[in-house]
């Protein structure tokens, strides 16, 4: 089943090549982890860990390699995570239960689990041990209670300047974790997409490149609010068949009714703001208009990630005068697993 999530399905597409994977680790595992490791003989593990009922929100890529002092395999479990969760040690600890069933039943020892969470969300994330999780309990009771720890690279941390030039080396993962750091600000985004394709300007004429930028289309599509226009011609200053790609992407999602919506909340955003600026004063009619796109953007995204189930709640939603609380509300859509988180901000 194909994810619905665009930060998944971007983050599995870029983590899915070995080469991003080192550059990766190269660039944030603590050293003392780092040197263990021989990225030599890191391979991907194809196998899924996640329960099919989770797969329609969540993905997991998994990566073995060897020790460089011992004949001992590591796994390293990579999750990424575009909204903070209360508590990750509950879903990484299915993970672990079934990489290590998996060991057991091929008649393999058990491999240690390094779990890597990639976090891009707009909250902070703080690290807290499992057992913090467990409030008022005497400290004779620990013991029981599972001990491990996740390694998080939270991409708030780092500037767009150091993902650039210091921390990742590869023109993919450089214009990847730019994107993901700021694809919720859109003033930002804007302002600064141009510099990031510019990192890619020779990178794109190749087959692996175009490629990569399908995808990087494909996310800025689906998870921003830029308009496309904007995207085909930002692309075409940095490369011709890059211009080509993006209308050729743009085109067969409108198609699809992918983006139409989307495009088409915008417009009648913008021509009811006009045309009740006209009758009521500008600033209240663009106010009106900026509310009636909102609303039209978070039917489309409800409709095409819940079907008709999303629909039920559109009456409540369009009761809502406050633009703020919409816009958390079509943030919300894009990253909820199911109607229940969205109903709570209601």
């Amino acid at each position: 089943m194909e994810i619905i999530n665009p930060h998944d399905k971007f983050f599995k597409e870029t983590f899915s090549i070995k080469k991003n994977v080192i550059d990766f680790l190269q660039g944030t595992f603590p050293p003392e982890i780092l040197k263990k490791l021989d990225l030599s003989t890191l391979t991907q593990d194809n196998n899924s860990y996640i329960d099919e009922e989770l797969k329609e929100h969540f993905s997991d890529i998994v990566y073995t390699c060897f020790c460089k002092d011992k004949e001992l395999r590591i796994t390293l479990l990579f999750e990424h995570k575009s909204y903070a969760v209360a508590c990750p040690y509950l879903q990484l600890m299915k993970y672990l239960l079934k990489i290590w069933e998996a060991n057991s039943k091929q008649a393999q020892r058990l491999i240690p689990v390094i779990p890597v969470i990639l976090y891009h969300g707009k909250d902070a994330w703080t690290v807290r041990r499992f057992r913090d999780y467990f409030e008022g309990i005497d400290e004779v009771f620990f013991r029981f209670i599972p001990e491990f720890e996740y390694l998080l690279t939270d991409l708030s941390c780092y500037s767009n300047e150091e993902i650039k030039n210091r921390v990742f080396r590869r023109v993919s993962l450089q214009i990847t974790m730019l994107l993901m750091r700021n694809i919720y600000n859109e003033t930002v985004l804007e302002d600064k997409l141009k510099g990031f394709f510019e990192i890619g300007r020779q990178y794109f004429e190749e087959g692996e490149g175009l490629k990569f930028l399908e995808s990087v289309i494909r996310y800025l599509y689906y998870a921003s609010d830029i308009e496309e226009e904007r995207v085909i011609e930002t692309l075409k200053e940095i490369s011709e068949e890059g211009g080509k790609l993006s209308m050729t992407i743009a085109a067969r999602l409108i198609e699809k009714g992918k983006i139409t919506g989307r495009m088409e909340g915008r417009a009648e955003g913008r021509e009811e703001g006009r045309e009740e600026g006209r009758a009521e004063g500008a600033i209240e009619g663009e106010r009106k208009g900026r509310i009636e796109g909102l609303i039209e953007a978070i039917e489309i995204g409800l409709e095409l990630k819940y079907g008709v189930e999303g629909l039920r709640i559109l009456e409540r939603i369009r009761k809502i005068a406050a633009i703020e609380k919409l816009e958390s509300i079509k943030e919300a859509v894009k990253i909820s697993k199911n109607m229940e988180e969205i109903e709570k901000l209601l």
